[in-house]
C-alpha cells in the first residue's frame, strides 16, 4: 500500500521571505510566486483563496515574493507561475521575461500574455452609488487613493450611476490622490496612520456641501477620512457620511465611527486568480487575453453611513434599530418604544423624510435580509423566512413576490444562473 501525506511547510529565509509547500510524496511540484501585499485585507485575503485553491491539489508549491525577489532574475526563474498585482513596467518587464504564466490581479499594466482576474468595478461604483440613494442623499464625493484602474473605474461607475438620477459628484484632486507606490514597505509592512496631506484633505472636507456621502475606493482612504473628519471637527456620519472598499476589519473596526464597507468577495478573487494559473499552466487554457471577473459579495454597513440626512437624528436611530432586529420579529410598537416618542410623531417623520411607514421599513429589512440568505446560504425557504423575521412562510411568499415579481425560490434560481453566466462569459 501506498502512503501519502499533505506537507504544509512554513520557513523563515531571506530568499523568498517565506513560503507555503501543498504537495502529496512522490509527486513534483509546481512553485508558484505570489507577489501580492500582505499588510492589507484585501491582500491578505487574496493570498488566502490562492491558498484554499492550492490545498486542493498535491502538485503546488506557494511561495511569497518581495519586489527584490522578482528583479533577482535567478530567483524568479525558479518559479513556475505567478499571481501577482504587477504595479509598474519594472514589474511587468520582470515577470514577462521569465516566460512563464502569469495571472495579473491588478491589470494597470496590461500584457497581452498576461491574463487577468478582477474585481467587476461597474457594480462597486453601482452598490455605493445606490447605498446613499437608499439613504436620500443629494450630494456626493469621491475620493480617490492611489491610483490605477480600480480608482478610475469605481469613479466612473460611481458617477455614472448618480447622473440617472441627475445628480454630481465632487472628486478630490489632491496629491495623494496619485498612484499608490508598491514596494517591499508595501508588501510586507506597510503602516496605519494619516496622510501627510491632511491639510487638504481637511480643507476639501470644508468645501463640500453637507451632509454629504464619500466614497473611497479602498478602507485605508476612508478611515483616514474619518479621522480627517474627527481632528476637525466634522460628524461623521451626520455630517459626512464615508464607505470604503475591501471591509478590511482592522480598518473598519478600529475607526471611529465603524466603518461602512463594500466586500469585494476577494476570497473568491483569490481562488478565481488560482483556477485561471492552474488551466494556463496544464495547457487547457491559452495564455494571456484572458479576463474573468468576480462580483462583489455586497455592503457591510456599520454606523460610518447610518445616517438619514435633513432628519432627526433619533429617526437614524430608528432606521438602525430596524435594520439590526428586523429579523428578530420587531413590530413597529417596538420601534416607538425605543424611541420613546408618540405615534403619529415617528409616522409623521418617516412619511415626510422617508416616504414609507415604520410598517414598511421593517418589511423591507427583512426582505433585504431574506435576499441575503437566499444567495448566501443554502437555507431551505422556510428557513429563509424564519431567519429573516417573518411571522409565516406563506407571508414572505407574498411579500417577495410583490416586491421583486418573482417567488424566493424562482429569484435564487435567476441569481444563481446570472452568476454562471458571468463566470462563463468572463471565461
Amino acid at each position: 500500500m501506498q502512503f501519502s501525506a499533505i506537507i504544509i511547510r512554513k520557513t523563515q529565509h531571506a530568499q523568498p521571505a517565506f513560503w507555503y509547500t501543498v504537495r502529496m510524496d512522490g509527486k513534483s511540484t509546481k512553485r508558484i510566486g505570489l507577489l501580492i501585499e500582505r499588510s492589507r485585507a484585501f491582500g491578505r485575503e487574496l493570498c488566502e483563496g490562492i491558498i484554499s485553491y492550492a490545498q486542493e491539489r498535491d502538485d503546488w508549491e506557494i511561495v511569497f515574493l518581495n519586489v527584490t525577489d522578482v528583479r533577482s532574475q535567478r530567483k524568479r526563474s525558479a518559479i513556475d507561475g505567478f499571481i501577482a498585482r504587477v504595479m509598474s513596467e519594472e514589474l511587468a518587464r520582470s515577470l514577462k521575461a521569465t516566460k512563464r504564466p502569469v495571472v495579473d490581479v491588478y491589470y494597470d499594466f496590461a500584457q497581452k500574455d498576461f491574463a487577468v482576474v478582477k474585481t467587476k468595478h461597474e457594480k462597486i461604483g453601482v452598490l455605493a452609488a445606490e447605498h446613499f440613494l437608499d439613504r436620500h442623499f443629494r450630494n456626493f464625493a469621491y475620493c480617490p487613493y492611489g491610483g490605477g484602474r480600480t480608482s478610475r473605474y469605481c469613479q466612473l461607475s460611481f458617477a455614472r450611476r448618480l447622473r440617472r438620477e441627475g445628480l454630481k459628484c465632487a472628486v478630490y484632486g489632491g496629491r495623494d490622490a496619485g498612484r499608490y507606490e508598491f514596494d517591499d514597505s508595501a508588501v510586507i509592512a506597510e503602516t496605519i496612520g494619516l496622510p501627510r496631506v491632511v491639510k487638504s484633505l481637511e480643507k476639501w472636507l470644508r468645501s463640500l456641501k453637507k451632509p454629504v456621502a464619500v466614497f473611497c475606493p479602498g478602507d485605508l482612504r476612508a478611515w483616514q477620512l474619518i479621522n480627517v473628519c474627527r481632528l476637525a471637527g466634522i460628524d461623521v456620519p451626520r455630517e459626512v457620511a464615508v464607505l470604503g472598499l475591501d471591509n478590511d476589519m482592522i480598518l473598519c473596526g478600529s475607526s471611529r465611527p465603524m466603518l461602512s464597507s463594500i466586500d469585494p468577495d476577494t476570497r473568491r478573487i483569490g481562488r478565481v486568480a488560482a483556477e485561471t494559473l492552474a488551466a494556463m499552466m496544464d495547457g487547457t487554457a491559452p495564455r494571456g487575453q484572458i479576463v474573468r471577473q468576480v462580483d462583489p459579495a455586497g455592503i457591510v454597513a456599520r454606523k460610518s453611513t447610518e445616517t438619514i440626512p435633513d432628519a432627526p437624528s433619533w429617526l437614524s436611530d430608528a432606521l438602525v434599530f430596524i435594520r439590526r432586529n428586523a429579523k428578530n420579529g420587531i413590530s413597529a410598537t417596538d420601534v416607538f418604544r425605543m424611541l420613546g416618542r408618540s405615534h403619529t410623531i415617528v409616522t409623521r417623520a418617516f412619511r415626510s423624510a422617508l416616504g414609507t411607514t415604520v410598517q414598511r421599513a421593517i418589511a423591507d429589512a427583512r426582505l433585504d435580509e431574506a435576499r441575503r440568505l437566499l444567495i448566501g446560504s443554502d437555507a431551505s425557504i422556510k428557513q429563509v423566512a424564519a431567519l429573516s423575521g417573518f411571522a409565516s412562510v406563506s407571508y414572505m411568499l407574498q411579500a417577495f413576490t410583490a416586491k421583486f415579481g418573482v417567488p424566493p425560490g424562482a429569484w435564487r434560481r435567476q441569481q444563481a444562473s446570472r452568476v454562471r453566466e458571468s463566470r462563463r462569459d468572463a471565461s
